[in-house]
């Protein structure tokens, strides 16, 4: 009997917070049999290969571990292995309550003739062992598509086309998927009852670099995602226009962001605990990297 729910999770480096999340999904109310979960590991390097094969579940467990390829591709290598009438798109750094899937799967049933992408609401936490206990903000995405917690047909996402491959690096990915269902006439629904618990870590100057380097990309993919579909909705989710250059230009005078001094500054406001005015630059400095990424992009493109 063929499952009716996919759960694809793509992964790279997160191999214990990955565990959390396939213990809760292994803990559904929705019958095992109703659901497989596929993994697809990213080319991690962190020994995620050896916790999924010892990993044990009631439900169908399938992964595969690939090259380096991003997010996207990730993506559609899952779907090529999916059974399930529905596919439930889940971050692997998401801990979901029992009634997850079961929740999505009744939202699809309610509304035969729909075509539809249920959402889920994804509270942020930094309590790996007990999410419910310390929570931040609720994050109801404004985007149609995003797959931290979304659930959509198969035969829809085959329709649309899949995932672009073109996106090889951090961000927007989705969103330039959300606006291809979008046009196909999918309508997006809430599910109040699919919560996600996204473990977010708290704000440390250990992973600046990280974070940086993350933010460039996702400037490097902006580019990509505008040149794809040039509308004035994306320029401005983008942030791709002259009032947002000219604003990061100002708040970045000089290039404090660049200076060996900035990181000694944040240092010293960690050590002395003062968290506003050190998420403020730490957050400031980040925002300048994705508009240095959005740069790199526009110059590469003016040499092509």
């Amino acid at each position: 009997m063929l499952p009716e729910l996919s759960v694809l999770i793509p992964t790279y480096n997160r191999r214990e917070i990955l565990r959390r999340c396939l213990r809760s999904l292994s803990r559904q109310t929705l019958a095992p049999e109703k659901y497989e979960v596929i993994v697809i590991d990213d080319g991690s390097t962190d020994r995620t290969e050896e916790m999924l094969a010892a990993f044990q579940m009631d439900s169908s467990l399938r992964w595969q571990h690939i090259s380096h390829t991003g997010p996207s591709g990730a993506r559609n290598r899952g779907l090529e292995m999916a059974k399930g009438e529905f596919v439930v798109f889940v971050d692997s750094d998401l801990i979901v309550v029992p009634e997850f899937l079961a929740s999505h799967l009744e939202a699809h049933r309610a509304k035969p003739q729909s075509k539809l992408v249920v959402h889920g609401p994804v509270i942020h936490t930094t309590n790996l062992d007990n999410p419910q206990a310390k929570q931040k903000l609720t994050d109801y995405s404004r985007a149609f598509f995003a797959t931290g917690n979304a659930s959509i047909a198969l035969s829809e996402l085959k329709a649309a086309g899949l995932f672009d491959e073109e996106f090889t690096e951090y961000g927007w990915e989705d969103l330039e998927f959300g606006r291809r269902l979008r046009k196909r006439k999918v309508t997006a629904a809430r599910e109040p009852k699919a919560i996600g618990y996204h473990y977010k870590q708290q704000v440390q100057l250990a992973h600046f670099h990280a974070l940086w380097q993350r933010e460039r990309e996702r400037g490097h993919m902006a580019l990509l995602y505008y040149r794809k579909h040039p509308e004035l909705e994306v320029k401005l989710s983008t942030m791709l226009a002259w009032p947002f250059f000219l604003l990061d230009r100002l708040l970045s005078l000089g290039g404090w962001p660049h200076w060996p001094a900035t990181e000694r500054l944040l240092h010293f406001l960690e050590r002395q605990k003062w968290q506003g005015p050190f998420k403020f630059f730490f957050y400031l400095a980040l925002n300048h990297a994705y508009f240095d990424g959005i740069r790199e992009a526009l110059r590469l493109q003016g040499r092509s």
